[in-house]
Order: structure tokens, then C-alpha cells, then sequence
């Protein structure tokens, strides 16, 4: 697999670019890039300089442009940190200037959307839509419109490069026999449930007359989840693009969260292939999961022999169903154990003799170790003559350290002698007794080693036969 780059005038392959941290994200109806950082060599020279603002790259047929780019330079050491969006995105260059309100087909929004463009966008449509009122569409980009469709018409979108395929959601992505299992691909994962945003109730404006009045009252929609989370009122939409109430009323509810967000991730231990839309069995004995989900985002290091892919499933509630009953099924047996402070219940622990803690008959142990059989050394204090938790020598330093009655550290050592240590060694003090002088009691050593060295020259003079008679 090579990496292609486009400047518009030449095409080359890129070598010599940090293989490891080459990564692919996508998320559903969102997001698809490529990032990766690139160091400038003898051997991607002319290539590394093609790297330019909205230069193309190409991935496995896939073309991408650069939106991002970060060069340094530190030295003669030249490089470029590079993020590339995928080129369907480049759709929001092309523009619809005007509006229609009408009750719109999928294929009539995207002839809308599409038609005319000089960029070279196509599309198709996948599966079977329902026909929905949208007023005032248009006036926009075309990614913007398509936005619209998306939410609209409930749809998925996919591409393959400039032509976008639109799916109905019974239309997209595999079922797969795969199984993302604990301790066979995946060991790590993290479930979040956010229920900040959560609303039940919205209401709703259409277009305003000139005078300022409505062209309809405002509509209100309740969520059937009312019943579980009573009524959390969203903000109010206020739209123009509405002429009509039942065309508002059938708008609301995709604008109102009325249910947790619910992210869930696995970080995966192996390199696995994984698609858009796959649908795999989650099996997570810790948790009791046991779940159909589906791939919704991923990041993918292609280039690299050993990095697995990080893979994040649907945050649907509907999908999430089974994902929050087996949460609560572990919250109410870790309650059993844990009381409201997060201390362990003395009921949920089994007690022995001497207040010693039982682990139990089928407690499992890593291999070659077993803290029963742990050999743990005792040490006794340390003395001025026998080791202990310090050396005996440390001790006797650490009793000449005294604090006197002003809190002040005093270290009491005694003055040297010549046979006993004190401020230096008694070797030392010996040695230092052997230097004889007289005069006004006071030696200046410099002059000795001065004195000693004219001395060392005269000898070696002599035996070399250049001295006098």
C-alpha cells in the first residue's frame, strides 16, 4: 500500500513518513481524515516540499486534502505535522442559492442540492425513504444541505470520493459473525452516560409575517419519555423555513435529545479488520455485556505492523438498551458490597481469626505468584555496633546529631586525636602531626610546595649531569 500526493501538477508516493502515527479517523455522518507527521530526507525530498495547503492525498483509493499543515524546523531538521480532510467534503464549494418548500423525496432534495455543480459530485440513494416536508430548503452550501438531508431523511452517508451514497438505516452496514470478546481482542472498556443535555419537551416557530405574528401557532412536542424523566423543557426552534404546523411538529423531535448519550469505546489488543457499519457481538464478562453493536467512529493505523485500532460502537439508546441493563445489574451487586462513603460493607467480607480476610476458595492467582507464600524479612533497629534497618556506621553518624533547647540541629563531633576520629580521621590527624615548623607559627603552604618542587628540579638536573661542582 503507498501513500499518493497531488499537488495538482505532479503525483508521487511519499516514503520516509512516520508509519506509527499515520492514523484514519472516521465517524458516522461526521468525520473522515488522515493525519500524520512527515520529517524531510534525501529520500522524500521532492515530495515532503509537494505537502502543501490543499494538496491531495490518497489512501486506498481515497482522496483527501489538506486543510491542515504545521510545519517546523528545528536546526537543518525540517518537518510537517498534517491533517487531510476527505474530498466529499469539499462540497460545501459548490452553493444553492435559492429556496423551495414542498414535500421532498430524498432523490428530489439531492437533485436540489447537486444539480448543476461543476465539481463533479454525484450521488445515489440507498434503500427506501419515507417522503418529508422541509420548507425553505436551499439558500445554502451544499454540505450544509446535505446536513439537512441527512437528519431530515434519517440517513447514513458514505463516499467514494466525489460520489455520495445516501443509506436508509436498514440499508447500511454488515452483520458480521466478529466478536469483540474480554481477553481474546479487547481487555479495556469505557461506557459513558451523559445525561446533562437530556430534554423531553420542545416547542416550536415557524415563519413570521410581517407584522410579527406567526403563519401558525406555536407547536409543542412531548417526548414519550416524559414518564420516565418528567418534563425537561429544551429551547424553543424558531425557524423560517416553516409554513406549516404539521411539517414543524414532525421536525421537533429530531432536534430534542430525549434520552442519555451514550458513548461507548474498546481500545482493541490485535490488529482487526474493521468497516463502517459492522455490526459485532460485544462480550464483556466483567460487565455482562453480551451486545449487538455497531461501528460508528474508529481510528485506524493502516501503516503500522503492531498499532490495533481504537473502535467506538453506536450511541443510540435503542442499541444501548442492553449496555445500560447490565450496568445496572453491576450497580446493584456492587451496592451489596459498597455503602454510600465507598468503603466495603463488613458484610460483604468474610472474616477470619486475628481480623485476617479471606479470598476465598476459587481465587485465582498470576502465575508463580501466591501471598501466602511470601518470605518477608524482619529487621530489628539499628545500633551504634550491629546492623539493622540502617547500617551500624549511618547509626553512629545519626547519634552525633543533637537539637539543642532553641530547636537548632547541633552535630557534636569531637576533635580529632591520634587515636581516635573526630573531625577528620585519625590517619589524617597523623599525618598532619608530622609537618615541623618554626619561626612565627604559621605555614603557608604554598610556599612549601613551591620550595618542594625547586627542589625536585634540582635533583633531576643533577642526575642528568647539568649541575655544579
Amino acid at each position: 500500500m503507498d501513500l499518493i500526493v497531488n499537488n495538482g501538477i505532479d503525483e508521487e508516493i511519499l516514503v520516509d513518513f512516520n508509519v506509527d502515527d499515520f492514523a484514519e479517523d472516521w465517524e458516522k455522518n461526521s468525520a473522515w481524515s488522515v493525519s500524520f507527521s512527515v520529517t524531510k530526507t534525501n529520500k522524500n525530498a521532492y515530495t515532503f516540499n509537494m505537502l502543501q495547503q490543499e494538496a491531495m492525498i490518497k489512501l486506498e483509493g481515497q482522496w483527501f486534502v489538506i486543510k491542515q499543515l504545521e510545519p517546523t524546523a528545528s536546526g537543518k531538521v525540517l518537518s510537517k505535522s498534517i491533517t487531510a480532510n476527505h474530498i466529499y467534503f469539499t462540497c460545501q464549494d459548490h452553493r444553492q442559492y435559492n429556496q423551495k418548500s414542498q414535500t421532498w423525496s430524498i432523490e428530489d432534495a439531492l437533485h436540489w442540492t447537486f444539480d448543476g455543480n461543476k465539481l463533479g459530485f454525484t450521488w445515489e440513494a440507498v434503500g427506501n425513504f419515507e417522503k418529508v416536508q422541509m420548507d425553505n430548503f436551499g439558500d445554502a452550501n451544499a454540505l450544509s444541505m446535505v446536513e439537512t438531508i441527512l437528519s431530515s431523511f434519517n440517513a447514513v452517508l458514505d463516499a467514494d470520493n466525489k460520489h455520495l451514497i445516501f443509506y436508509a438505516p436498514d440499508s447500511w452496514g454488515q452483520v458480521t459473525n466478529n466478536q469483540f470478546r474480554y481477553l481474546y481482542n479487547t481487555d479495556t472498556v469505557n461506557c459513558q452516560i451523559d445525561t446533562t443535555n437530556l430534554k423531553t419537551v420542545i416547542r416550536g416557530y415557524g415563519k413570521q409575517n410581517d407584522d410579527g405574528t406567526y403563519v401558525f401557532p406555536f407547536v409543542t412536542y412531548k417526548s414519550p419519555y416524559v414518564a420516565q424523566w418528567g418534563e425537561r423543557h429544551a429551547d424553543p426552534i424558531r425557524d423560517d423555513r416553516f409554513t406549516s404546523a404539521s411539517s414543524m411538529l414532525a421536525y421537533l423531535p429530531s432536534q430534542l435529545q430525549d434520552t442519555p448519550a451514550v458513548t461507548l469505546s474498546i481500545t482493541v489488543k490485535r490488529k482487526e479488520e474493521i468497516n463502517k457499519g459492522d455490526h459485532w457481538l460485544l462480550i464483556y464478562e466483567p460487565m455482562n455485556f453480551d451486545t449487538d453493536v455497531e461501528v460508528i467512529g474508529y481510528k485506524k493505523y493502516p501503516f503500522s505492523k503492531y498499532k490495533p485500532p481504537e473502535v467506538t460502537f453506536s450511541n443510540d439508546a435503542k442499541d444501548m438498551t442492553g449496555i445500560l441493563s447490565s450496568f445496572n445489574r453491576v450497580g446493584k451487586i456492587v451496592n451489596t458490597a459498597i455503602d454510600k462513603s465507598g468503603n466495603v460493607k463488613t458484610s460483604a467480607i468474610s472474616r477470619l481469626p486475628d481480623n485476617k480476610v479471606s479470598v476465598g476458595p476459587s481465587t485465582a492467582f498470576a502465575p508463580g505468584y501466591d501471598p501466602t507464600q511470601l518470605d518477608i524479612p524482619h529487621y530489628s533497629l539499628a545500633t551504634p555496633t550491629s546492623d539493622g534497618l540502617m547500617a551500624a556506621a549511618d547509626k553512629q553518624k545519626l547519634n552525633l546529631i543533637v537539637v539543642d533547647d532553641n530547636g537548632n540541629v547541633v552535630v557534636d563531633i569531637p576533635l580529632a586525636a591520634a587515636n581516635q576520629d573526630g573531625l577528620m580521621s585519625k590517619e589524617d590527624f597523623a599525618k598532619l602531626g608530622r609537618i615541623l615548623f618554626s619561626g612565627s607559627g604559621t605555614v603557608d603552604l604554598q610556599t612549601v610546595l613551591q620550595t618542594l618542587q625547586d627542589h625536585e628540579n634540582r635533583i633531576a638536573a643533577l642526575e642528568n649531569g647539568g649541575g655544579t661542582g
